[in-house]
């Protein structure tokens, strides 16, 4: 490992998971600052705004960076991302309309939906820094605002304790960094001036199938979600996504860990260096592994007593304490599912994508709503692993299909 590539990896992980850190620690906040109910009304909001987002980024990060022969330029990627984003918000408030939400909760949800929209934005610039192997700038950008974010959500609610105001906030802050910090060191790296290549609608033609699959991929554990809401309520709601804010650290930390080797696996494949791809593929099985031991036995070990200290003002979350086994079983499947939709997306199997993220979706909706019946909030992490269990066996099928064909 060059030294660069060690400073990329250093970098971009710690930064990625402070941002998410902060992030994640917005249901603290708003639990500790505004009540359980408010909290409730972001839960519901977080869970659209991840479909939203994936819309949004239209699956083309990987394709992105691993577009190594310039098939299209510069340009047309940032154009195309102007119109996803366009897309995702219009997408956001129609959603929000037809749902029987109250007013402010289509507030909540459009204003925190339009912060995360923001990450799309910055998305494709840390693109052209990704690909110049600058991801520690990336990191570093991600942890700075991951501050600001934290930040601002605790001095608006303590200053007019309104969720709608912090979030508008929130927004527009986020919004000035990527345009004073973000735009201009990613344009460094990247040539606007070359207008060759494809469009912007062949660009956005060709990305469809991976617009479908992102979408796809975050609507499966949406769906339980999404359902706990519906059948359960948002108190229930509050309580489901608390418990999973600590082990959410733990997949955010692994996924991140995992980018900077995305531009590495992409080299391999197309150098047919099998042995180099299978090489990485087991190293990545033994970590996963290594992963989901050192999870269980974590919550098993502390988890109660991470809730308390997590949770002073709400002891009633430690009943829910036992979520937290199936909730790291839930995530280890969800970082192998997004390795793999990585894999697939290098190997350009759109097909394959598609298709494991169907089976994927059509198993957590069919199981979600009996599920959740059956066993209460339990039943949103069973439903969880059913969907994602489902999607990663497929996409592993496929992904080996093609290696077959690659390596052969």
């Amino acid at each position: 490992m060059n030294s660069q590539l060690r400073k990329n990896l250093l970098f971009n992980t710690a930064g990625s998971l402070l941002f998410y850190l902060c992030q994640a620690a917005l249901n603290l906040l708003v639990t500790a600052l505004a009540g359980v109910a408010a909290n409730g009304m972001l839960a519901t909001a977080m869970t659209i705004a991840n479909v939203c987002l994936s819309v949004a980024s239209f699956g083309m990060r990987t394709f992105q960076v691993s577009d190594l022969e310039g098939k299209y330029a510069d340009r047309t990627y940032l154009l195309s991302r102007y119109v996803t984003l366009t897309a995702a918000g219009a997408g956001c408030l129609a959603f929000a309309f037809v749902n029987s939400y109250s007013a402010e909760q289509r507030w909540v949800i459009a204003l925190y939906t339009a912060y995360r929209l923001i990450e799309s934005w910055s998305d494709v610039w840390h693109g052209y820094l990704q690909k110049a192997e600058r991801l520690d700038v990336v990191g570093i950008s991600f942890g700075v605002r991951g501050l600001v974010t934290a930040g601002t959500v605790t001095l608006g609610l303590v200053l007019t304790g309104n969720l709608v105001i912090t979030l508008a906030a929130l927004f527009a802050l986020n919004a000035v960094y990527v345009l004073a910090v973000d735009l201009p060191l990613a344009q460094k790296h990247a040539d606007f001036a070359t207008r060759g290549g494809g469009s912007v609608w062949a660009l956005l033609a060709e990305c469809a199938p991976l617009a479908v699959y992102a979408a796809l991929n975050t609507a499966i554990p949406s769906v339980p979600r999404y359902f706990c809401e519906r059948v359960l309520g948002t108190v229930k709601m509050s309580y489901f996504n608390n418990v999973f804010l600590p082990v959410l650290i733990l997949q955010v930390a692994v996924i991140y860990l995992f980018v900077p080797f995305i531009t590495t696996f992409a080299r391999l494949w197309n150098q047919k260096d099998k042995a180099g791809f299978f090489r990485g593929l087991v190293l990545l099985a033994a970590a996963l592994a290594a992963m989901w031991a050192a999870g269980a036995a974590g919550v098993a070990l502390l988890g109660r007593w991470g809730l308390s200290i997590l949770y002073p003002t709400s002891p009633e979350i430690l009943d829910y304490a036992p979520l937290l086994q199936p909730l790291v079983l839930a995530t280890v499947c969800t970082v192998v599912s997004t390795v793999l939709c990585h894999l697939l997306t290098i190997a350009r199997d759109m097909r394959g994508l598609i298709l494991g993220n169907l089976a994927g979706l059509a198993a957590a909706a069919a199981v979600s709503v009996p599920l959740l019946r059956a066993f209460d909030v339990w039943g949103a992490a069973f439903a969880t692993i059913a969907g994602i269990g489902v999607q990663a066996l497929c996409l592993l099928a496929f992904l080996l299909a093609k290696c077959r064909r690659q390596f052969a």
